[in-house]
């Protein structure tokens, strides 16, 4: 499978229009709904509340386009079981993070939940070989990678109460993987960070400082699976 700059450019631009598009309805719908992240904590920059609810644009826009991107071109049937292997556990714990952002879970239940998430996700890849067999011991590659994954998520949370500082840190993360994979002909990965990268810039619109929604623990949880 090869897909061309052009086609990459489309795929950019379509994450980019959709996710800039739907933010803006998902404040409304948080502000609506009371979905709100108050300056309650410590460990919260911001001053004035600040509506959740635009991980749910991300997670729309990013699932949306990869998976039309799968139908209209010559995506292999392989590849599309691929991106489905990584965007079910990471829309699965982007719901988590969604119930969590309404309901305020107590850290427990997100943890073992991220913790499943993970061990699915790596297994799964280290079983595939898509990662290989880089220690020599497969329980031990995949007790990494669910350490590694566990760590993105709540690291991408964490930089979620700065203004623009979960996407932004995407955004730069999905550059970066764009340019490794296109020069290791991996086009999945190419394709979905390129997705990624403009979901990111869709959203920065409306996240950068000062920010006007967050996307919050839905959006965190799906990117740290993703990423």
């Amino acid at each position: 499978m090869g897909i061309t700059n052009r086609e990459y450019f489309l795929l950019f631009l379509a994450s980019f229009v959709l996710v800039g598009l739907l933010t803006p309805l998902m404040r409304r719908l948080a502000i609506s709904k009371n979905v709100i992240d108050r300056p309650d904590s410590p460990h919260k920059s911001h001053l004035n509340s600040v509506p959740y609810l635009g991980g749910v644009a991300i997670i729309i826009g990013i699932v949306s386009i990869t998976y039309a991107t799968s139908l209209i071109s010559n995506f292999t049937q392989n590849t599309f079981w691929l991106a489905t292997s990584v965007l079910v556990p990471a829309t699965t714990l982007g719901i988590i993070g969604l119930i969590d952002d309404i309901r305020k879970l107590s850290p427990w239940p997100r943890f073992i939940a991220q913790s499943l998430a993970a061990l699915f996700t790596a297994v799964l890849l280290i079983a595939t070989d898509n990662f290989g067999n880089p220690t020599g011991s497969r329980i031990f590659d995949v007790s990494i990678t669910l350490l590694w994954i566990v760590g993105i998520c709540n690291s991408i949370n964490f930089f979620d109460n700065l203004d623009g500082g979960a996407a932004g840190t995407i955004a730069i993360s999905s550059i970066g993987l764009a340019i490794l994979s296109i020069h290791s002909q991996q086009y999945l990965i190419t394709a979905m960070s390129v997705v990624t990268l403009g979901s990111m810039l869709g959203f920065l619109i409306w996240n950068k400082s000062p920010a006007r929604i967050y996307m919050g623990d839905a959006g965190a949880l799906f990117l740290g699976i993703l990423i």
